[in-house]
């Protein structure tokens, strides 16, 4: 299997911007409780793989606010 660098680089791309994406919602949604409520999805059995991924950068953000 060969690795396209290219591809690997827009894919963590992606993954930041929807980290900072779901960051910023669990902030409006759950004001000053949003790093508690992303932990809280974080424990949901039906998270995809790349759902756990995006919760688990968008919780490295929050911790990195607080």
């Amino acid at each position: 299997m060969i690795l396209n660098p290219l591809r690997l680089y827009r894919r963590r791309r992606r993954l930041h911007r929807e980290a900072l994406e779901e960051a910023q919602f669990l902030r409006r949604r759950h004001g000053d409780s949003a790093l508690a409520a992303a932990r809280e999805q974080l424990r949901r059995k039906d998270l995809t793989s790349w759902g756990r991924q995006v919760t688990e950068s968008a919780i490295k953000l929050l911790q990195a606010e607080a």
